[in-house]
């Protein structure tokens, strides 16, 4: 066997994978491309003779599942939908995925985010940058004091729209702050202890902090739509982590420039990558950041754990914890 890896993988389960086959490594950052062109990534994978193959962004489709014979496919993504599933599950082909495999980071990203908005961390950087006016006594300071006097988390009431991977973590390290964490997710009807389930509305009603953590689906398209945004207390902070088409971001560009809202932070936006120019760069009641949630070196470890992990599983006969196409378990037995 012969594993072809376009994903960005971990040293150390790449040698445990090479126990089991050998490995080619293609990281698609070290390219700094990603195969779009499926003739192009069937050419590829023939070349080095894979038929195990383990890819991040790149695109396995028709073109290349037909071309090439794979017995396994790993995709370091909670949802594999750059990958064709069903035509995998009628070739008999198994795709494995990695659920969660940022949860950690998105969720650390979104608790620096509540920190920042709750003590006005980047607006303070401001006043100190080259050019800012400098404090002559102690009235200016007192001033500076009583603009920046901030909240604490705990006893404020945070709430969670998405409850899955993300929206736990989130919950736990709230709950460790001593925040009172509210959360709506339709498909959780046993949510973690300490957290309560509300209807979103009333969510958005009772919240001082908002925090998005949903996949988008034709039911969460603008699920935060311009009136749903219009419930939120005016002192209150809207934070997305997730993905800019559950909100209504024109609405919300107006409801912070206007005051309506406290604060945002932005991990994610209607148009990407964010450029210098980027509208909610000039809001000083807005933190953006260009969708790093993911972006740290343990999320590596955690999806190259859990491909091998499903692949090991895979070769000893046993059932894969993460599997997205789990049919071709029946036609294996």
């Amino acid at each position: 066997m012969r594993a072809l890896i376009t994903a960005t993988f971990d040293e150390a389960s790449k040698a445990r994978l090479g126990r089991h086959m050998e490995v080619v490594h293609e990281d698609w950052k070290v390219r700094q491309s990603i195969y779009f062109d499926g003739a192009l990534f069937a050419e590829r994978i023939q070349q080095v003779g894979a038929d195990v193959l383990i890819v991040e962004a790149d695109l396995v489709h028709a073109e290349v599942l037909d071309r090439c014979t794979l017995t396994m496919i790993g995709c370091c993504r909670g949802d594999p939908v750059n990958v064709d599933l069903a035509l995998a599950t009628r070739k008999g082909i198994p795709v494995f995925h990695t659920p969660g495999r940022n949860a950690d980071a998105v969720a650390d990203l979104t608790l620096g985010f509540m920190i920042m908005l709750a003590r006005f961390l980047g607006q303070i950087q401001d006043v100190f940058r080259p050019g800012s006016d400098r404090f002559t006594g102690a009235g200016d300071y007192l001033k500076m004091y009583t603009r920046f006097t901030g909240m604490e988390l705990g006893g404020r009431t945070v709430g969670l729209v998405g409850l899955g991977a993300v929206g736990r973590e989130v919950a736990a390290r709230l709950l460790a702050f001593k925040a009172r964490v509210v959360a709506y997710d339709p498909y959780v009807t046993d949510p973690p202890p300490g957290v309560e389930l509300r209807a979103l509305d009333d969510l958005l009603r009772e919240s001082d902090f908002v925090s998005l953590h949903a996949p988008v689906t034709p039911e969460t398209q603008n699920l935060v739509s311009r009136e749903r945004l219009a419930l939120m207390k005016p002192s209150a902070y809207f934070v997305n982590t997730a993905r800019a088409a559950l909100t209504d971001e024109d609405a919300l560009f107006e409801m912070l420039q206007s005051g309506r809202i406290a604060g945002a932070a932005l991990d994610v936006l209607a148009e990407e990558p964010l450029q210098p120019g980027n509208r909610f760069l000039g809001l000083p009641n807005a933190i953006v950041t260009p969708h790093i949630g993911g972006a740290t070196v343990d999320v590596t470890r955690h999806q190259s754990e859990i491909v091998v992990d499903a692949m090991e599983r895979w070769l000893r006969g046993e059932r894969p914890r993460w599997i997205a196409n789990p049919d071709v378990l029946e036609r294996r037995s």
